[in-house]
């Protein structure tokens, strides 16, 4: 941990900030504000780092390569089956490798965060829910509220910046 207490220092006074606001429920706020930050994140090195209309081509082109699996199963045409399937992998290679092109950008600053929050966060409850969640009941602890918040945000900063993945 002494390793990283500089870069702590610097998140405690940047990010930290996010827990001053609202006295009784600030580090439900904090988490709430930090976990939008993340998506926006996220989702700006995805827009950025994705390329969507590759994506979009390919999810086309499978169906189309499946019905042609199928037509070649009917036939019994097992060299067009080779073909078709080393062409649909080729096609799940590369949209795989498309899709985890963002997790080289992020992982690292998120693993960071994450330690600080641990480091930062008061262990206990962040949260009241108005309702029972299944197993977990209606009190969450920081890194519950924080999955939850970004269930809830991520979907809402992906079109407010028009991010279809």
């Amino acid at each position: 941990m002494k390793a990283l207490e500089p870069l702590y220092a610097v998140l405690n006074s940047t990010l930290g900030l996010a827990f001053s606001i609202g006295n009784e429920h600030r580090y439900m706020i904090g988490i709430l504000i930090i976990s939008s930050l993340v998506s926006l994140f996220i989702t700006l090195v995805t827009s950025r780092v994705v390329d969507r209309e590759r994506m979009r081509h390919i999810r086309e082109r499978m169906p189309q390569l499946q019905e042609r699996l199928r037509k070649a199963q009917k036939e019994g045409d097992s060299k067009k089956m080779m073909k078709i399937n080393r062409e649909m992998l080729e096609l799940q290679r590369e949209m795989m490798s498309n899709a985890f092109k963002p997790m080289l950008y992020t992982m690292l600053p998120l693993l960071l965060l994450f330690s600080w929050l641990r480091y930062t966060m008061p262990q206990g409850t962040v949260v009241n829910l108005p309702f029972e969640l299944p197993v977990y009941g209606s009190s969450l602890g920081w890194l519950g509220w924080y999955i939850l918040s970004s269930l809830l945000v991520s979907p809402v900063m992906k079109k407010l910046l028009n991010a279809d993945f």
